[in-house]
């Protein structure tokens, strides 16, 4: 380290220093004890600080703090080397010697930390849809969709994600509006620490409840939600959907999971509409992987006055199951998954289409958990890295099994995520 400080020193001095602003005794000596040393020789076997030198500073000398701020200055310039914990060394590195750093007219690593930790990644999505109908209505539909997240920490404890989406063609079934082309932005929040043990999010967040029975959107929920706990994890929170002309009740939500053992758990989940008595859903899955098989399976009940209104004053119920064998890798291509999965439910048991089963835009709520009862059939399979085919047929018809009109659907897509 002493040559490399030599080195160091050699290039701050031939930079142009006239006329610029340093701390009041820039070369005073930094204690022998002081962090800085530490942080730096962790740089250094990191491969981050460059130059001759043997690594080390081997306790022969003191050194000031301009000749540290040269060193500084060289992990500034080889940061792009760093991972994430070495680039927040970085960053306190350079606040501590920030006086110093202009000196030498570097930018600080708190702003470099901030354009070059903001990371990107998506998804463009073509998808084909057919649905069974008998109105003379065209049963297919063709679309593509591309989402651009991004993800940038903001301090060790908090963090920002967006997300930008625009589809080709597509209906909301809660409002029967459609979207054709505009670009919109559906996730916006901050996440991170809230106090020790305690996490949240807040803006536009992702919402799964339980396994999805009850909800499982993840995207366009404005509201926050806080999580705690280890072996029982405890989420809560409260939100409403954004959507163009509707106006979103206000929603709440608990739920549990417990891992009772490594291939074992249980959740439990709470939904409320609150004031628009359409939702008051109870749940309990159960998740359980063996060999090469993953079992899901959730039952929920709605006690909501709709939906009593709708069973004869009885509670509308719902089942969701999946047996699923491997699984596709998208880093691994000519990977596959194959699951097969069985839904009932009664009369608007969840009238906005807010629970996990995919069906079609035409097939909306009534081929998902609204007067239902059927068999889905799925594979999905890597076609290159990144890229993924998922076909699912969805043999679906009312709970009586009397017509799947409107109901009977298949869904073919091909991914590519970036």
């Amino acid at each position: 380290m002493k040559k490399m400080i030599t080195t160091m020193l050699a290039m701050v001095f031939g930079l142009s220093i006239t006329g610029t602003a340093f701390a009041a005794n820039p070369f005073a000596d930094v204690p022998v004890k002081h962090w800085s040393y530490d942080a730096v020789q962790k740089l250094a076997d990191a491969g981050i600080i460059t130059g001759s030198g043997d690594g080390s500073f081997q306790g022969e000398r003191t050194v000031s703090r301009y000749e540290m701020a040269a060193i500084v200055s060289n992990a500034i310039a080889h940061a792009d080397k760093a991972n994430e914990a070495d680039k927040a060394l970085i960053e306190k590195l350079a606040a501590e010697y920030q006086s110093e750093l202009e000196g030498f007219n570097v930018r600080l690593t708190k702003v470099e930390k901030k354009q070059d930790n903001i990371t990107f990644s998506g998804s463009v999505r073509e998808r084909y849809e057919w649905t069974k109908v008998s109105d003379g209505s065209d049963p297919t539909t063709v679309k593509t969709r591309l989402r651009l997240t991004m993800n940038a920490p903001l301090t060790d404890d908090l963090a920002f994600t967006g997300r930008f989406a625009t589809e080709s063609k597509s209906v909301d079934a809660r409002t029967g509006k459609g979207a054709f082309g505009d670009a919109f932005l559906d996730l916006a929040y901050l996440s991170g620490k809230l106090f020790n043990g305690v996490n949240f999010a807040a803006g536009r967040i992702p919402w799964v409840i339980g396994k999805g029975i009850t909800v499982d959107v993840p995207h366009d929920w404005d509201g926050a939600k806080i999580s705690f706990g280890n072996k029982v994890k405890v989420n809560a929170g409260a939100a409403q959907y954004h959507a163009d002309n509707w106006k979103s009740p206000n929603y709440a939500f608990v739920d549990m999971a417990y891992n009772i053992t490594s291939d074992l758990d249980m959740t439990l989940a709470w939904f409320t509409d609150r004031k628009e008595d359409q939702y008051r859903t109870k749940a309990i899955g159960v998740g359980y992987t063996f060999d090469k098989f993953s079992i899901k399976a959730e039952y929920a009940s709605n006690g909501a006055q709709y939906a009593k209104d709708s069973n004869g004053g009885s509670e509308a119920k719902a089942l969701n199951t999946a047996l699923k064998y491997l699984g596709a890798d998208l880093s691994k291509e000519h990977t596959y998954g194959v699951w097969v999965g069985y839904r009932k439910a009664d009369k608007n048991f969840d009238p906005l289409w807010w629970s996990t089963p995919e069906a079609t835009d035409v097939a909306g709520p009534k081929a998902v958990l609204n007067d239902t009862k059927g068999f889905e059939y799925g594979v999905e399979y890597t076609v290159f890295k990144n890229g993924l085919l998922l076909l699912q047929y969805n043999d679906v018809k009312d709970k009586n099994g009397k017509s799947s009109d409107g109901r009977r659907n298949f869904i073919g897509s091909l991914w590519y995520f970036f």
